[in-house]
């Protein structure tokens, strides 16, 4: 050792060492823990997508085939300029329920009726065949009405002949898809949830459209539900049917 310089301790290294690698650590870790907070609404998505998917393969689940039932189909819709081609199309999990969105079945309204849209005052025979305890609607109103107005009715047909009449109501189980923001009220059913609300008619984003997921219990699940019959009650609004899938009570969070 050369006169006047001094040795540091092995102790004094070591303990810096393991400083260094603490404070590395510590900086990892932070960093893993904010990539994954900032990500979490990611994860979660990608985890109930997974759940959802699985849930079909096992047949828990089952969406509706609609796809010849559409008036207008998600593969025209999907590359729309504006807000249609920002809406989820195709494959989606909304409440952990899974749902085929491939087009818009829209029922006869009095408001569309007036300015040119003529719609069908009814779509029948749309084919299930199987049972289930719920059948889980994904839908809206093009126009709104007075709270508890019915928009349609929905009626399961089974395989004996019996059938069962499910009546949908504004305010209660769907509203009109162009909302008024932080003024519009979702659908007061305990059994309507919203499904997704994301972008909007207009530019600053402050009237997000808005779709609720309904589940319709079925009174008779022991029993085969052949087909669905869908009826317009030809009030102002018109009913808007974007998905059905067919599973077990509960399966909506």
């Amino acid at each position: 050792m050369k006169a006047g310089t001094k040795s540091v301790p092995k102790t004094m290294a070591w303990t810096k060492t393991k400083t260094a690698v603490v404070w590395g650590a510590v900086v990892l870790l932070v960093s893993v823990a904010t990539t994954l907070f900032l990500q979490r609404h990611n994860i979660a998505d990608s985890m109930m997508v997974a759940g959802g998917k699985r849930a079909v393969a096992n047949h828990i689940a089952t969406p509706v085939d609609l796809t010849g039932y559409y008036g207008e189909p998600a593969s025209v819709l999907e590359n729309a300029s504006g807000f249609w081609g920002e809406m989820p199309w195709e494959f989606q999990v909304f409440r952990h329920v899974p749902l085929q969105i491939d087009g818009l079945m829209c029922l006869w309204g009095a408001g569309n009726a007036k300015i040119g849209n003529v719609y069908p005052e009814q779509i029948v025979g749309i084919p299930v065949n199987q049972k289930f305890e719920t059948l889980y609607v994904y839908h809206c109103t093009f126009f709104g009405s007075p709270k508890n107005t019915p928009v349609y009715d929905l009626v399961f047909r089974y395989e004996n002949g019996d059938s069962a009449t499910n009546t949908i109501r504004y305010g209660v189980d769907t509203i009109d898809f162009n909302t008024a923001g932080k003024r519009t009220a979702p659908p007061s059913s305990p059994n309507t949830k919203v499904g997704w609300t994301g972008s909007s008619f207009t530019p600053d984003g402050r009237r997000p459209l808005l779709f609720s997921l309904t589940a319709i219990k079925n009174p008779q699940p022991s029993l085969k539900v052949a087909s669905i019959d869908l009826f317009s009650s030809k009030n102002q609004s018109a009913g808007v049917i974007m998905a059905m899938t067919a599973g077990p009570s509960g399966l909506m969070k």
